[in-house]
């Protein structure tokens, strides 16, 4: 039996090798064919099965729009701007992303320009700006911690060198556009776009134009009580968003979707909620209720509801907490579009710029340009004669030549221009610079500082110098902003004052509020107020009365197009309705009446070179106040907005429109950022086509009292006054001289006669 084990194997072994033979010639190792014509044809062989990889899911992603901008752009040799984002909790601890898009000017340098973000102070993308024939797409990786819930600061800063000229005029050509649509956050995980608590209602954002949409259903919409809890309610809603613009509309079922940027409101008790709501309905039936609801079709659902009216009011309140919660009270809220800090001033005030954002830099450049912002009060009144200072701390090289200066820009306007004299290299150690109040205004203002430099290298301009120039100037953040005190008056009408503070019906009080007939009314009124709360930091509370219940002797807003406006608010609004007969000419003739302006009065044209002359406002040297013109639109499609004193007391503000089809559309345009911030005068109308918007001044004031008597106070109150009415004042100067002369002339007349 042993013997046998050894054959086996030599029997298995050859078995094994007779099986492995053909394998090879089949594989070709060896021919083993016969060596004749007969050809046999190859055995028929399956392909293998090809076992597919196992498909990697990519992780659900989420994207949030940062720019609420519709043009973002970057210009000059150093630019900064910033925005704020607003993320919920699980959107800051999931992985995040940067995507940006952007454009430059062909001129812009790539060896010498950086285009930089940093998020809540961590930088994180530093590239070299190189897209000036197609968009360019950049890509960074958030690291963690860096992203916060609540909101998250994102800078975009800009280094920016000219390819070969030196000149000052050439930065005016140096500018990076961000793409909006592309520019965005993006995160990694499910859920995301869900908004689950209301304190987190600002991490809704917007939609690549920088509008959020409200979308309200809202069943007994049409009545007194739904139609006033929807407009003050907006106003908290606006308010707690950090948005500038909003768009609102009213629809009968809850949306299939809610795109970004969009919130559904549902405003209803809790028999009215709509059949997606049937959870809900027990929790709303037992008391005030105001949560976001977990619906997977339509996220970014808020349900406000109770029992009762009286509790869907109560719910509304849960809300206004979110919003009245601002990190500092003696701060404006901060915006998605308002990142740095702007302090309300009410009196005087030194305030350093590195608290309003401002940082110290180190420049090589050519022109070097900052800004920052303050807010001023309604009553702010010292137009024509205060004088605000800047305490500057800066330096400059040698190399710096005199023609070099240092300009101040206040709104937009030339208040100052220092020139640098000193051939040396010189320091600023608080220099005053006076920056007249005289392009101040209500509400938020605007300060920018300009330095231009002038060297003999920029002159010549070698090659490699725009990269490689050194540093020939510094600003620092310790430089301060002075005001002093002003006085505090109401000079009305005045819709900057409106627009920019709320201004005269911010209060406790519910401001009447007249609505025209239309389903575009009440959106539009609602698009009005939420503005003019973001705007002013604060809600204005409003009641919807008829036209029959406005007082007179009250302040009041309408809202109304002018065809069905009630005739009693007409005849009181200034506004003429737009015949559709008029002829252009008429429209223009009556436009320049209403703007005071006549060429052939002799009297107006010495005037006005007179007013050139000395630096005043034509109507400065007007004798006795003009009366107001009726305005005529000058179209159809012209939004107007007007603001009148009434006889018996009352401000009253018109919002209107000829159109009654496109009244939502013309409300809308006036609410976007640089149309709503060009409002001023008695009125102001902004067409379609229209450029910018048009402001006509009142032709008389209408000064009230805003603060306790005190007699410093009324000293800067008369010192305004006189400077804005000079021919006033000099002949009350004349009068009281004559009435000095005539009395000294009784006295020395009878001194005499006693004497003899």
């Amino acid at each position: 039996m042993k013997s046998a084990r050894p054959l086996a194997r030599l029997l298995a072994l050859a078995t094994l090798g007779c099986a492995v033979v053909p394998v090879f010639a089949q594989s070709g190792g060896f021919d083993m064919s016969p060596e004749s014509d007969l050809r046999t044809a190859p055995p028929t062989t399956q392909s293998p099965s090809v076992v597919a990889p196992p498909v990697v899911q990519a992780p659900p992603a989420f994207s949030r729009n940062i720019v609420p901008n519709r043009l973002f752009q970057l210009l000059g040799e150093d630019a900064r701007r910033s925005v704020n984002v607003y993320l919920t909790s699980a959107q800051a601890a999931a992985k995040a992303t940067l995507e940006l898009g952007y454009l430059n000017a062909v001129v812009v340098a790539p060896e010498a320009s950086t285009l930089a973000v940093i998020i809540n102070g961590t930088s994180v993308l530093a590239q070299p700006i190189a897209s000036s024939a197609t968009d360019g797409r950049l890509h960074a990786e958030i690291p963690p911690g860096i992203l916060r819930a609540g909101a998250n600061t994102i800078e975009f800063d800009a280094s920016q060198r000219h390819r070969t000229d030196c000149s000052v005029q050439s930065t005016y050509e140096l500018w990076t556009q961000i793409d909006p649509t592309a520019t965005q956050l993006r995160f990694e995980g499910t859920g995301l776009g869900q908004i689950a608590q209301l304190s987190e209602i600002a991490a809704v954002g917007f939609d690549p134009t920088g509008i959020t949409s409200i979308r309200f259903v809202a069943p007994g919409v049409g009545t007194a009580n739904v139609d006033d809890l929807a407009l003050n309610l907006v106003q908290q809603l606006a308010l707690a968003l950090r948005v500038p613009e909003l768009n609102i509309s009213f629809v009968d079922t809850l949306p299939e979707n809610t795109p970004e940027g969009s919130l559904n409101v549902i405003l209803a008790t809790a028999n009215e909620l709509p059949d997606q709501m049937s959870r809900m309905q027990p929790q709303a039936a037992a008391g005030p209720m105001a949560a976001f609801a977990p619906l997977a079709v339509a996220p970014n659902t808020l349900v406000i509801s109770g029992p009762d009216w009286n509790s869907v009011v109560a719910a509304t309140r849960a809300v206004a907490e979110v919003a009245a919660t601002p990190a500092n009270p003696a701060f404006l809220p901060q915006r998605v579009d308002l990142a740095d800090p702007i302090p309300r001033v009410d009196g005087a005030t030194t305030i350093a710029l590195s608290d309003l954002g401002v940082r110290t830099v180190e420049f090589n450049g050519r022109r070097y340009t900052t800004s920052f912002e303050f807010s001023l009060p309604s009553d702010f009144y010292a137009q024509m004669y205060g004088e605000a200072y800047l305490m500057l701390d800066a330096a400059y090289s040698a190399e710096v030549l005199p023609g070099s200066q240092f300009d101040v820009y206040a709104n937009g306007q030339i208040a100052s221009a220092t020139p640098v004299l000193r051939t040396d290299g010189g320091l600023f150690r608080n220099t005053q610079i006076k920056i007249p109040m005289t392009h101040f205004r209500p509400g938020r203002n605007q300060i920018d500082t300009e330095v231009i430099l002038q060297t003999d290298a920029d002159a010549r301009c070698a090659p490699g110098l725009t990269q490689s120039a050194p540093d020939r100037f510094l600003f620092s953040a310790s430089t301060q902003l002075v005001i002093p005190d002003f006085a505090r008056a109401a000079a009305l009408p005045d819709l900057q004052a409106t627009v920019g503070t709320g201004a005269p019906y911010t209060g406790e009080q519910p401001v009447s509020l007249v609505l025209g007939a239309g389903q575009q009314t009440l959106p539009a009124a609602m698009t009005w107020l939420a503005r003019m709360a973001v705007s002013a930091g604060v809600a204005v509370p409003v009641k919807v009365v008829s036209d029959a219940q406005v007082l007179p002797s009250e302040n009041a807003i309408v809202v109304a197009p002018l065809g069905s406006m009630p005739e009693g608010l007409f005849r009181r609004s200034g506004v003429a309705r737009a015949a559709s007969g008029s002829s252009d000419a008429s429209i223009l003739d009556q436009f320049t009446q209403n703007l005071g302006a006549t060429n052939s009065n002799p009297f107006d044209t010495a005037r006005r070179w007179i007013a050139d002359a000395v630096g005043l406002a034509p109507e400065n040297l007007n004798l006795f106040g003009r009366p107001d013109e009726i305005y005529l639109p000058q179209s159809n499609d012209a939004a107007v907005v007007a603001q009148s004193v009434q006889p018996e007391g009352g401000v009253w503000t018109y919002v209107t429109m000829p159109n009654d089809a496109n009244f939502l559309s013309g409300v809308q345009r006036f609410t976007q950022r640089d149309n709503w911030r060009a409002i001023a005068g008695r009125v102001s109308a902004l067409g379609p086509g229209d450029g910018q918007v048009i402001a006509v001044e009142p032709g008389t004031y209408h000064l009230v009292e805003t603060q306790p008597f005190s007699l410093f106070n009324l000293r800067l109150v008369f010192a305004n006054w006189v400077s804005t009415n000079v021919l006033q004042f000099a002949l009350l100067l004349a009068g009281i001289a004559t009435i000095l002369t005539l009395v000294t002339a009784l006295l020395l007349r009878s001194l005499g006669r006693n004497s003899s």
